[in-house]
């Protein structure tokens, strides 16, 4: 599988994981940079940032980030910083999917 359409297939499977369980509530989610966070963060970057990470809102544009959501980079998972590109592989996700379900 080459590394482009691989980004973009996994890029789509967290997009995915997100909508399965898009009606979980945000406030016994936590805001302090868990795997639940970072999930959303992803989806938020990829939908609204033309997928490089933004954990911040970005000006002007009050639904590109969930209101006072870190990712410290101890706490993360896939340790992409602010302005990363997105493009995960198979082992970024399978990762991500532990760390999701386990939270």
């Amino acid at each position: 599988m080459n590394d482009d359409f691989a980004g973009r297939f996994f890029n789509t499977l967290v997009l995915k994981l997100d909508y399965i369980f898009v009606h979980r509530l945000s406030g016994m989610e936590g805001k302090d940079g868990n795997p639940l966070n970072e999930v959303r963060i992803l989806c938020n970057s990829i939908l609204f940032n033309e997928g490089k990470l933004q954990v911040e809102k970005l000006p002007g544009w009050p639904n590109s980030a969930v209101a006072n959501l870190t990712l410290p980079l101890e706490k993360s998972v896939l340790k992409l910083k602010a302005g990363d590109e997105i493009k995960l592989n198979e082992a970024d996700f399978v990762r991500l999917v532990q760390a999701f379900f386990a939270e």
